[in-house]
């Protein structure tokens, strides 16, 4: 993988989502390194050898991200794709500018309120408490991305989005193939169309009888209502199951690997896990320290504008990092150090900003919590079975993860 560089002369740097060796959980050094260079912004050369703009300080960042006159529109000439494949890829609303994204934006905020999901928290502990369960009564080690990590934020979709408790397991089974790295391109192809039928059948059995929960609303509100198709439906749920299944994913195996390697803030986490302050805001500062979103913010400028005293021309592309950015020492003192007490740790830019931040943030929030309370509580002597050094990493991909983690308890 290509390695990004400072240039003193302000050519291109390289983009990179390699991890430095020793500390796995920070984001790339040379995006800190361009952060601390006195020059935060710069051109960074992307797979199709453009040089959009880079953005590593977090005031900049979430200017980009709640200014209008930078465009998600990803059909725009000139805006700096994540990769070849998302030239074919359908725009859906998570590429589109208000006005026409306000109302998915309202309807996607209303149904997965923070009131709503903390309704589902009683549920969520269900889960994590019967996985949690399973997994004790197995051989050790066990793995904790595919015994836990996994199925957690999938059985909660599931019971977010209503299937029924005879096809969770299906259910399940479809969502970890689409995230794992065992599964090939054409089995995570197949079950990726297989869990959009099985939208469609959800839809239809909503369609054909009344039922009580998330996706009728949607289908009532979103199609009845005039904001979107019934297939714009059916693509927007699989599109946020599969990106709060590898976001969640994500946090539940970094966040405990975070932990296992600062075995104080471990013990914090332990003696406190029946707090819900400190549980919510430790949940907050692993966020900010996992920040798995490894491509950034993708948008474009739309007009001349000014960015950090630096003019950004109509048409020139911006990446705007959540990762390096949620580490920015002007707002986070010692960002590098994970700190379950950091009274700041709500303002990080892991879940983004502005119109296009996490929809499905609320749930993040609730479900994470649960799972960190519940889990080093319940395996007080919870370790990893092998060396951190010999984890399988995934880093070239949109979000952060590890494919595997034998722990023991």
């Amino acid at each position: 993988m290509e390695q990004t560089t400072v240039s003193p002369e302000g050519k291109a740097v390289e983009w990179t989502t390699e991890r430095a060796p020793g500390d796995r959980l920070a984001p790339p050094p040379q995006f800190a390194e361009i952060q601390r260079s006195g020059a935060p912004m710069g051109r960074v050369r992307i797979w199709d050898d453009s040089e959009p703009w880079l953005v590593t300080t977090y005031d900049e960042y979430r200017q980009v991200t709640s200014d209008q006159r930078f465009s998600a529109d990803k059909s725009r000439p000139g805006f700096p794709l994540k990769n070849a494949g998302y030239v074919s890829k359908a725009r859906s609303f998570l590429q589109m500018d208000d006005p026409e994204h306000l109302p998915y934006r309202r309807l996607w905020a209303r149904h997965l309120s923070a009131a709503r999901m903390e309704a589902l928290r009683p549920e969520m502990q269900q889960i994590v408490d019967d996985l949690i369960d399973e997994m004790i009564k197995k051989p050790q080690p066990v793995d904790l991305v595919a015994d836990f990590a996994l199925p957690v934020p999938a059985l909660i979709l599931g019971a977010v989005f209503g299937v029924p408790a005879e096809d969770r397991e299906g259910f399940l089974d479809l969502a970890s193939t689409m995230s794992s790295a065992h599964s090939t391109p054409e089995e995570t192809a197949k079950a990726f169309a297989e869990l959009h039928a099985y939208g469609e059948t959800l839809i239809a059995a909503r369609e054909a009888a009344p039922h009580d929960d998330l996706l009728a609303r949607f289908l009532e509100e979103g199609v009845g209502g005039g904001v979107m198709t019934r297939d714009e439906l059916v693509s927007s749920v699989v599109g946020l199951v599969s990106a709060a299944h590898d976001t969640s994913t994500s946090l539940i195996a970094l966040g405990t690997l975070a932990l296992l390697n600062n075995p104080d803030q471990l013990a914090l986490l332990r003696e406190n896990s029946g707090d819900p302050k400190f549980v919510a805001n430790a949940t907050e500062e692993l966020l900010r320290y996992i920040s798995p979103a490894q491509t950034g913010r993708r948008r474009i400028a739309t007009e001349d504008l000014e960015l950090n005293g630096q003019i950004i021309r109509a048409g020139e592309g911006v990446i705007a990092l959540d990762n390096q950015s949620s580490r920015d020492p002007k707002v986070f003192p010692d960002p590098d150090k994970l700190d379950l007490q950091r009274p700041e740790a709500r303002r990080h830019n892991a879940l983004g900003f502005g119109t296009h931040q996490c929809a499905g943030q609320s749930l993040a929030r609730v479900e994470l919590q649960v799972a960190f309370s519940t889990l080093y509580r319940r395996l007080p002597n919870l370790a990893l079975a092998v060396p951190e050094a010999e984890l399988p990493f995934r880093e070239d991909t949109i979000i952060y993860i590890v494919d595997e983690m034998p722990i023991t308890f």
